[in-house]
């Protein structure tokens, strides 16, 4: 059924020539003949991950009316003042948590009875149930006040949350089986098991702490990715590793100005030359403009890095990338597609380009092209990354976004139901391999270790609730209504193949 979207990609990975899909490699030189068009941040942008459905949200959004968008802007502006003295980090404060919490539920609860009320008076003049889709009311977390998918301030997630039961606490070397399960295309869930493992033991484990946040962010779990990162750079404030991870983490959660400073230092630290790290920009938090000048800043800085290499084959991949993160911020999708390409096209050695990261390459080139609106090309970057890494579940996933994206919806449904069977199938064979690490029952029984493998610190819902809300766009509300966390997908086969 899929034919017509399951295309190879007809071209080496590492080969310029001939790239196809890809545009020519990204040429830094002529970057200083053409000035950088403006950014705009008017409209939210997709995760580069491209999980949160941001890309695709207005396909379901014309359901609504035009009334009731009214209505939601209208509600927005007026409470917009009052959530914007809002401290972003009321659930961590230590001293303040109660009463910040409780500020926080009281401008809620009148954001709700207000919109309920405006929306009960609209529907008397029009026959559309907008109870059946709300867009104030699918925004689960009001995090992001401004009605952009950024955020002002930084973020201010907290310590990391460990899993209570670990099979790992009782390995002699928790760090290498991480490292195994990840070399491996394991489960990452039990990969991230074996790195808490590793770091609880030495806290100043910077590499364990490292592939920690990898695990996570692989896993579709930004936050925790991001909590892990963070506390690497606490043991370790120069690794590379970390810093680049945390700027891609923190532009899929839309700390952009976060991003920005993050990518400077990490310039600083591999190209002093260019930036002493003595004068990187302050904390501070920045403003719309102040965060415009930012951008612009470390990005002539990464432009003058980019111009320190040799074109072609042996750009510094690390630089197109960080580069093409910039460029991915300020939607300017086609430049970021032709610094992920130089990156993957480059023979020069680095840290984004090694085998074990290759897939999570496509994958981002993926997401790029798919916010281009090029969601056929950004299906063979998926399916390039699935190549590299047939359990990387986070591009099967995407790829049924960008069938979403072309209203390719029973297609879309089987990628998702495949990306589901997927972590069945990768914790089967985690169980497996638990049971080889803590040897024979090791004291621990099924239902313990079937909790491990699920882990619920750290949970994601991301396949299940766009698999709902394809399925409703079907107009399939029997089907949507089956899923749930934990359903058997195989009662699916029936409809679809996956």
């Amino acid at each position: 059924m899929m034919s017509g979207f399951q295309r190879p990609m007809g071209m080496g990975y590492m080969g310029m020539g001939g790239m196809g899909m890809m545009h020519s490699a990204y040429n830094p030189m002529a970057m200083q003949q053409q000035p950088m068009e403006a950014t705009t941040q008017d409209k939210g942008k997709g995760r580069m991950v491209e999980l949160d459905d941001e890309n695709w949200e207005a396909q379901f959004a014309e359901m609504e009316t035009a009334d009731t968008q009214k209505l939601d802007d209208e509600a927005n502006d007026a409470i917009e003042a009052e959530l914007n003295d809002l401290d972003r980090s009321v659930f961590t404060s230590s001293t303040s948590k109660e009463a910040d919490y409780d500020a926080f539920e009281n401008i809620w609860q009148k954001v709700q009875a207000e919109t309920t009320a405006s929306r009960k008076l609209a529907e008397e003049d029009t026959e559309f149930n907008v109870t059946d889709s709300l867009h104030m009311g699918d925004m689960g977390e009001w995090d992001n006040f401004d009605s952009l998918n950024t955020r002002f301030r930084d973020p201010q997630l907290g310590d990391y949350m460990f899993e209570e039961e670990n099979m790992f606490k009782n390995v002699n070397n928790p760090f290498e089986e991480g490292v195994k399960i990840m070399r491996e295309g394991g489960n990452l869930s039990l990969a991230a098991l074996a790195f808490e493992a590793a770091v609880q033991k030495d806290p100043q484990h910077v590499q364990a702490w490292t592939m920690l946040g990898s695990a996570q962010a692989q896993n579709e779990k930004e936050l925790p990715a991001i909590r892990a990162l963070e506390q690497a750079l606490k043991v370790d404030p120069n690794n590379l590793d970390a810093l680049m991870g945390l700027a891609v983490s923190y532009t899929n959660e839309g700390y952009d100005s976060t991003a920005y400073r993050t990518l400077e230092r990490w310039l600083s630290v591999k190209y002093p030359q260019i930036i002493n790290p003595k004068d990187l920009s302050s904390d501070a938090d920045l403003g719309f403009t102040d965060r415009q000048i930012l951008h612009d800043r470390v990005t002539d800085f990464f432009i003058q890095a980019a111009q320190l290499s040799p074109s072609g084959e042996q750009m510094d991949p690390d630089v197109q990338v960080g580069l093409g993160v910039l460029f991915y911020c300020a939607e300017e999708y086609e430049k970021a597609v032709d610094c992920f390409s130089a990156a993957l096209a480059s023979t020069e050695s680095g840290t984004v380009n090694q085998q074990e990261q290759l897939h999570l390459l496509w994958n981002r080139l993926g997401a790029t092209l798919a916010n281009s609106g090029r969601s056929e090309e950004a299906i063979e970057a998926y399916e390039q990354a699935l190549n590299i890494n047939a359990n990387f579940v986070r591009a099967r996933y995407n790829l049924g976004v960008s069938c979403i994206n072309i209203g390719c919806y029973p297609e879309a449904a089987q990628h998702l139901l495949g990306a589901l069977s997927m972590h069945r199938v990768v914790e089967q064979e985690g169980r497996e391999r638990a049971r080889e690490i803590i040897g024979g029952d090791g004291g621990v029984d099924d239902e313990q270790l079937e909790r491990m493998i699920h882990i619920s610190q750290n949970q994601s819902t991301n396949l299940y609730d766009t698999l709902r809300r394809v399925f409703s766009q079907m107009g399939r509300r029997d089907l949507a209504d089956m899923v749930v966390a934990g359903m058997d997908v195989n009662v699916f086969r029936k409809e679809f193949e996956f």
